[in-house]
């Protein structure tokens, strides 16, 4: 689910800085397009780092602090 959302918000970011620039002729296209690229693919890995530090503090919350320290031990032993 996680990467079809960002694969969304990346497409969409895409689609909105690129037709700014349909609409308001800001620049060369190849420059806009490489923009656009850079800021879809920056805001799909925030997006993506949002879902990854939510699911971490929902682990802390649920099992404590340490669950990752927990689950190291079990596999050694």
């Amino acid at each position: 689910m996680v990467k079809a959302f960002r694969n969304t918000v990346m497409a969409l970011t895409f689609v909105g800085v690129a037709g700014c620039n349909m609409f308001l002729n800001f620049m060369n296209d190849y420059l806009v397009c490489g923009l656009a690229l850079a800021a879809s693919v920056t805001f799909g890995f925030c997006v993506e780092r949002i879902f990854i530090e939510r699911s971490r503090r929902e682990m802390v919350r649920l099992h404590g602090a340490d669950w990752h320290s927990a689950e190291n031990r079990q596999v050694d032993s």
